[in-house]
């Protein structure tokens, strides 16, 4: 096992709940805006009605949250912004989980910099 995981590993068991895994598997499977109402099962239409400002965030080789699937959903959500998380980084999954200090730094600048943005600067 890698050092680093086998750490996470160690630090994690007296305090991490299994279960807690089942449940956001299940979340992953069962999430999906197409069922939002009105929207008819079409994935692309309930994405196309978002209004909002919209800054997602995707790292690299995440096995959970592939890059396709953010870059996707970006195409259908007018001005979004699509940001990959420190790139040439293999972070993965963990890139967003406040892990890697050179994850915290990048997340805070791009969310800092979005909400100013988004805020109009104030």
């Amino acid at each position: 096992m890698l050092p680093w995981l086998k750490a996470q590993e160690d630090a994690q068991a007296t305090i991490f709940d299994a279960n807690d895994w089942l449940y956001q598997t299940w979340a992953y499977e069962k999430h999906d805006v197409g069922a939002t109402p009105g929207m008819g099962g079409d994935m692309a239409k309930a994405l196309g009605a978002i209004r909002a400002r919209t800054l997602i965030l995707t790292g690299t080789k995440d096995l959970l949250n592939p890059e396709y699937e953010p870059a996707e959903a970006a195409k259908h959500i007018a001005g979004a912004e699509l940001v990959t998380i420190r790139p040439g980084s293999v972070t993965g999954h963990a890139s967003a989980g406040g892990v890697f200090p050179a994850d915290i730094e990048f997340l805070n600048r791009e969310i800092g910099r979005f909400l100013g943005v988004a805020s109009g600067g104030k």
